[in-house]
């Protein structure tokens, strides 16, 4: 058995079958590389194993870096799309990937991430895996919608704006925190990317996605970067585009501030962490985007 770096120049087909065939039905080709190789921070560490000159496991650490106001980054890495061919199974090749993975990578990050389902949670717990100290609640919200006043605009975000350049005016560490981050990270046509701003200029962006909650028209905040502090007003203008008066989101220490008419809480997200010689600061924050299931 023989383990090795993947060679985005000749194994994407081989591990995109591979993915497909045993983890995910709907995996192609595209979406690997538009994942693991387009990514704005840098593609993907990815390790395989070789049996008999096969492709027979594989796991990917996605490149998943936090940036503040002043630029200041936290290296991040997230495990995803990793599996073995069926025939390979018990033979204990998963976790030598795992491990030998991030024995190769450990001076490519600080921060480990991952969002386990129920059943592996607890898993990750005993593997010495860390819960970030701010709970990360799904709420659900109801607003009062208000359309836009004088000087303010709401606009779908040009494909043409994707700067590099830092876009909060906080403390806060965000994933991505640019616009190049946004247009790469939502490009599913199922996303709405918006751009709202005050009379005064102050600009906020904001993903969102509508969907049906309990029978609802509800509106799913995603993410929202810029000047935070008129998210409220923003949602509301929204909410009233979309002729709706609920919202869906994960409470964080941007949106914690959301005051709705009324709000119930729905449950409690299963984030982990892993530092590497590192202490993960408390303005670190993960936004409902950062959990969704397409990425």
């Amino acid at each position: 058995m023989e383990f090795r770096d993947l060679d985005y120049s000749k194994d994407i087909e081989d591990v995109a079958s591979l993915i497909k065939k045993n983890l995910q039905p709907e995996y192609t080709k595209d979406f690997l590389i538009w994942k693991h190789l387009n990514n704005p921070f840098g593609p993907s560490l990815s390790m395989v194993a070789i049996s008999q000159e096969e492709i027979v496991g594989v796991v990917f650490y996605m490149r998943y870096n936090f940036y503040n106001k002043k630029g200041e980054m936290i290296k991040c890495i997230r495990p995803f799309d990793a599996c073995t061919s069926p025939k390979m199974r018990g033979k204990g090749i998963f976790k030598k990937l795992m491990t030998k993975g991030l024995e190769r990578y450990k001076n490519d990050y600080q921060v480990l991430l991952a969002n386990p389902n129920a059943n592996s949670h607890p898993e990750f717990l005993k593997l010495r895996w860390k819960e970030p100290k701010h709970n990360y609640i799904y709420k659900f919200g109801i607003l009062l919608p208000s359309k836009l006043k004088q000087g303010e605009s709401l606009i779908n975000l040009p494909k043409s704006e994707n700067s590099t350049d830092i876009i909060s005016t906080s403390h806060l560490f965000q994933v991505g925190n640019s616009l190049e981050f946004i247009q790469w990270r939502y490009q599913d046509p199922g996303y709405q990317k918006v751009k709202y701003k005050t009379s005064d200029q102050n600009i906020l962006y904001l993903v969102y996605r509508m969907d049906k909650i309990k029978g609802l028209k509800t509106l799913v905040l995603c993410d929202s970067y810029g000047n935070t502090e008129i998210l409220q007003d923003a949602l509301k203008r929204i909410l009233a585009k979309e002729n709706t008066p609920f919202v869906y989101f994960l409470e964080n220490q941007i949106n914690k501030e959301i005051s709705s008419l009324f709000s119930l809480k729905h449950r409690k997200a299963l984030i982990v962490f892993k530092e590497n010689d590192f202490h993960i600061p408390d303005n670190l924050i993960i936004s409902l985007g950062d959990l969704e299931g397409k990425l």
